[in-house]
């Protein structure tokens, strides 16, 4: 007995359910490589941290916000330079703002940040 599925159906309140009640980030500013460095304090139980995201920009960019996922972790700082942008200039984070409930972080610019751009996001915690 074979019956058969409309997969286009199931699949979209599928991902329609999966989203439901979680925190989605903007789909313009995309990562593609992270790159972490832990240092663990074992009598604090803490650590530290310094962790490198390369990020690709879509053409629609228009903030001067990068948002993330950030669940108890504390934030020292961020910048973030344009990938072969020579001398590569860093732009400094002059906000950030962690939301609790949504845990996310977000990281305020002075400057929007560039469209169709790789650019490495450097965040020191």
């Amino acid at each position: 007995f074979f019956r058969k599925i409309d997969h286009s159906t199931t699949m979209a309140s599928s991902s329609s359910d999966k989203a439901a009640g979680r925190v989605l980030l903007p789909l313009n500013i995309d990562p593609t490589r992270y790159d972490i460095t832990l240092t663990p304090d074992l009598t604090a139980f803490t650590f530290a941290g310094i962790t490198t995201i390369e990020l690709t920009t879509a053409h629609d960019v228009s903030t001067s916000t990068i948002i993330m996922h950030a669940k108890e972790l504390c934030f020292a700082n961020a910048s973030y330079t344009v990938k072969d942008d020579h001398p590569g200039e860093v732009h400094e984070a002059e906000e950030i703002s962690v939301n609790m409930k949504s845990t996310t972080v977000s990281f305020g610019f002075a400057s929007p940040i560039p469209p169709n751009s790789t650019l490495i996001l450097t965040i020191h915690y």
